[in-house]
């Protein structure tokens, strides 16, 4: 009787290790996906901030050379194509609605929309600059913009002269779409809930935003509790009482944090039905222990004891092993001393699409794209007794990868020899859609050229590496002549197909391990590991040439010849950043435009 009582307690733990295990491993692939989700929110976020950032910086190099004071109308020659410039620059950036440069005293100079002369003194961002003018890029909290009359957010950056005096101040109005955006495909489920705020707590975007009255408005005051579950998290709870798992993050340069939310009714649903399960088991097997203890009391025979306790053992394990089959969960046990597969449930199996018998008795590692990811995972195991929640690649029968979230416990087991408990669950859709979003988030959708975004991080990872290790570097700054006529002349679906003949020019002539980028309208980039200024040049020549002589033919079969103006600049020690170099070359540019155009200049 005391061995069955022994095993019905030994039932219970290991029912209770399950749910406990089971809700962990549920609680932690919550916070894994509310880190993602951040990840992702704040990566855009900062794209977007250092889109808007960088605008404001070329056009506040551009402002320098305008004459500020009085200012001048838009239809005197002094400053016109810098005026049509700045006209231009905000269709790059569907969210910035106005763009405007003031003059000294907050008035409008030039202007997007609003109308010039129209004093912005008092407004708050304004005042701020001109209270305390620092080279640094000011950023307001979200408020009704005064031109366009919608919520949005101002970012601000004041222009010195030569005297390093004040001269003017650069200031764009952003959408709220512009936050709203990044938000609408974030994966929260049912009830979850994500949002950015200004640097005073005040709501600028969230999902979901049932009453856009709340933008600007400050959160509302929630008490936090750690949650124990790492990444800083946190919990807290709603006026209903439902409980979240809260990931906030704190923007890098910019004045602006954000949080994910995930409601815990969401992501541990799965688990309590299966505990209501394991309960109902759990009882079940206490009930029929109670009745088997009670007629072994009563019958008194050892030997009808005996066989009451094996068929309650076969039982147990008979049922043990239908809850790992019907677990929601690819469930494995593999001997650690050999790494072989003892026993696995279906749903491992239907994971590389091999039977079961044909997988029992194989090695771990022949199931990894990689095996020594299979070995770092071991050591991981001989060291801490236990691994969460590993993403690794598996081969599948057909010869496709399978993405797992991987979980692995060191069980000591009879006779000195060790087991290991692995869980795998299948996260290829998430790593594909996490693929996917990521390169687009980096492709220019008309030319397929790498857009500004990937132009700062690659580029951004070839420039330093260059200046580390004292190697050569050049890069093109490459403007398309005219190309404002010809989508005048011929319309933007013939503009466009010269944008593309332009990548593919670009492709065609440029090196494999160049880097070729669309700026944004008829701006492109070429970046030049390795390639000195006098090659860099010949370079950029070719690439003129090549354009030159491959006119576009129209549906009508005359020809549209285009050409380009280049700036080719070379890295320099002076060269700190990549804005730098980018600098030189936009100068260059700026000087083989003015030169007569289709022509190289460093």
């Amino acid at each position: 009787m005391a061995g069955v009582g022994l095993l019905l307690l030994l039932v219970a733990a290991l029912l209770s290790w399950w749910l406990w295990s089971s809700r962990q491993v549920a609680e932690q692939r919550a916070l894994a996906d509310a880190v993602s989700a951040a990840r992702l929110l704040e990566q855009r976020t900062l794209a977007s901030m250092r889109e808007v950032d960088l605008l404001l910086d070329d056009v506040a190099r551009e402002a320098v050379r305008l004459p500020i004071d009085p200012p001048v109308e838009w239809s005197e020659p002094l400053g016109f194509e810098t005026i049509l410039m700045l006209r231009d620059k905000p269709e790059r950036l569907p969210h910035v609605v106005v763009l405007s440069v003031l003059d000294a005293h907050g008035r409008i100079a030039y202007s997007t929309s609003a109308a010039r002369g129209a004093d912005f003194a008092d407004l708050p961002i304004v005042a701020r600059v001109l209270a305390q003018p620092k080279a640094q890029l000011y950023v307001s909290g979200a408020y009704q913009l005064r031109v366009s009359g919608r919520e949005g957010v101002a970012f601000a950056r004041p222009v010195f002269g030569p005297s390093g005096r004040l001269q003017a101040i650069v200031l764009a109005g952003v959408h709220i779409e512009a936050w709203l955006s990044h938000l609408h495909d974030l994966h929260l489920g049912a009830s979850g809930l994500a949002y950015v705020a200004d640097r005073e707590q005040h709501l600028v975007a969230a999902k979901p935003l049932p009453n856009r009255q709340r933008i600007g408005r400050p959160l509302p005051d929630r008490q936090l509790q750690p949650s124990g579950l790492g990444e800083a998290s946190q919990f807290f709870h709603d006026a209903s009482g439902g409980r979240y798992l809260l990931v906030q993050r704190q923007l890098s340069d910019y004045p602006f944090s954000l949080g994910v939310a995930l409601a815990e009714d969401d992501y541990l649903a799965t688990w309590r039905q299966s505990a209501w399960v394991a309960a109902l088991g759990l009882l079940f097997l206490i009930v029929f222990g109670s009745l088997l203890l009670l007629l072994l009391w009563r019958g008194g025979r050892q030997a009808r004891a005996l066989s009451q306790s094996e068929a309650r053992l076969s039982l147990q394990e008979q049922r043990m092993r239908r809850m790992v089959e019907a677990s929601p969960c690819a469930l494995g046990l593999l001997d650690f001393s050999t790494d072989h597969i003892r026993y696995l449930n279906p749903d491992m199996a239907d994971l590389v699409g091999r039977p079961v018998s044909e997988l029992a008795g194989q090695p771990m590692a022949s199931l990894f794209a990689q095996p020594e990811d299979w070995a770092a995972c071991r050591a991981a195991l001989r060291e801490a007794g236990t691994v969460r929640e590993r993403e690794y690649a598996l081969h599948t029968s057909g010869g496709t990868l399978r993405w797992v979230d991987l979980s692995a416990t060191l069980l000591a087991g009879n006779g000195g020899g060790d087991d290991v408990l692995v869980s795998m669950m299948d996260v290829t859709q998430r790593v594909a859609r996490e693929h996917r979003l990521s390169h687009e988030a980096g492709t220019d959708a008309l030319t397929g050229l790498a857009n500004r975004r990937r132009f700062l991080e690659q580029g951004g990872e070839m420039f330093e590496l260059a200046h580390r290790h004292q190697r050569p570097l050049a890069l093109l700054m490459i403007d398309l002549d005219h190309f404002k006529q010809v989508n005048d002349l011929y319309g933007h679906g013939i503009g466009d197909e010269v944008l593309v003949r332009m990548a593919r020019l670009l492709d065609a002539t440029l090196r494999t391990g160049d880097l070729a980028v669309r700026l944004g309208g008829e701006e492109f980039v070429a970046l030049l590991p390795e390639t000195d200024l006098t090659h860099a040049l010949e370079a950029a020549e070719r690439l003129r040439e090549a354009v030159e002589n491959a006119p576009l033919m129209l549906a009508d079969s005359r020809l549209l010849a285009f050409t380009v103006s280049i700036g080719v600049a070379a890295l320099r020690d002076e060269h700190a950043e990549l804005h730098n170099l980018l600098a030189q070359a936009d100068a260059a540019l700026y000087r083989a435009k003015h030169a007569g155009r289709n022509r190289v200049t460093s």
